[in-house]
């Protein structure tokens, strides 16, 4: 693990040492712009514990998209109340498939991601409903989780919600289906199944449910996701022309720019910062860049649990979330805050 995460400060080290040649300054500043990128990608897939970016396996309608949104915009990702926790939501699109008349499967397509303590704070089904306005009787809808992965029709089923419809209940509704998927995200499931059932006058589910694409039922569900990280807070400057001392050089990477704002819905871009420069007394030979191509190699040293005894270096001293809404790779819309992303501050260790 520590292997993996060394790669963009292997590459960020890699800039710096590159910049300290005068040899062709255009020729710097464009190889230094290629490996700040390629260090960006790394360090957002990594974060994102994705092996490669997503390749959409089918496009979402952006009506969808854009409702599907709205839902998310009455409370963000946040971070609990230990710092090691961060807000974690995910809207999944489901793939219909008719069982009976009465009877409708959905399909909810998950990350396996077994190393991390997920726990559900709420999870909501949304479906655009069109009751009959002619509707006399009652109207009963059910949902089910489904119990096994193969078996998508009957078998053993766990109710999750009931709701008896009127007339007057058309539109998008919200079912609850908490507490019980909660064992489904605990048992590091991929596939999510829930069944759909109508009972009572006019029970055809498909007249009733409607499944378009315009109009393709979601899952929204919250989580808090518990990690392993801490964070350290000392304040220290920009980089100015006029000083070599340690401080924060800023780059930002636009996501167009590399091609991948398909699949990154927000931000459109982030600020790659790192830090560079002397720290007085303790750091000897090239100033700055070396000082910062010290630190990433002291970096990994720590990580491998090397006993270390280098001498003081530049580094992050405060660094803050990053929130990233984007598309997975089974076209799911995921929103999370990424702890320690962005550098803001820098100190000497």
């Amino acid at each position: 693990m520590a292997a993996r995460g060394a790669g963009p400060w292997l590459l960020l080290a890699a800039v710096l040492c590159a910049a300290a040649e005068p040899r062709c300054p255009s020729c710097a500043a464009s190889a230094e712009r290629r490996l700040l990128e390629e260090a960006a990608k790394r360090q957002l897939l990594e974060k994102l514990r994705l092996r490669e970016r997503p390749r959409l396996a089918h496009a979402v309608p952006r009506a969808a998209v854009a409702r599907a949104l709205r839902r998310l915009q009455a409370g963000g990702a946040r971070r609990g109340p230990d710092d090691n926790e961060r807000g974690y939501e995910i809207i999944s699109f489901a793939e219909p498939e008719p069982t009976s008349p009465s009877g409708l499967g959905l399909q909810f397509h998950f990350r396996n991601t077994p190393d991390q303590d997920v726990h559900i704070l709420q999870a909501q089904l949304w479906l655009y409903l069109r009751v009959p306005r002619d509707l006399v009787g009652s109207l009963t809808l059910r949902i089910f989780l489904a119990g096994g992965e193969d078996d998508l029709v009957g078998g053993n089923r766990t109710l999750l919600s009931e709701r008896r419809l009127s007339a007057k209940g058309s539109g998008w509704c919200a079912f609850t289906l908490m507490p019980a998927l909660q064992s489904f995200f605990g048992g590091g499931h991929r596939t999510l199944r829930l069944e759909l059932e109508s009972r009572g006058d006019g029970s055809d589910i498909m007249a009733i449910v409607n499944a378009s694409r315009s109009h393709q039922p979601f899952l929204v569900a919250e989580a808090k996701v518990r990690e392993p990280g801490h964070r350290v807070a000392k304040r220290s400057l920009r980089c100015s022309q006029n000083s070599n001392l340690c401080c924060r050089k800023d780059y930002y990477v636009d996501f167009r720019d590399i091609g991948w704002n398909d699949w990154i819905i927000k931000p459109e871009g982030y600020q790659i910062n790192y830090c560079v420069g002397q720290c007085p007394l303790h750091v000897a030979g090239s100033p700055g860049m070396a000082s910062s191509f010290h630190t990433a190699v002291f970096n990994l040293v720590k990580a491998n649990n090397i006993q270390a005894s280098g001498h003081s270096c530049c580094v992050p001293t405060r660094r803050r979330p990053l929130s990233v809404l984007y598309f997975d790779r089974n076209s799911n819309i995921v929103k999370t805050d990424i702890p320690d992303m962005i550098v803001d501050a820098c100190g000497c260790s």
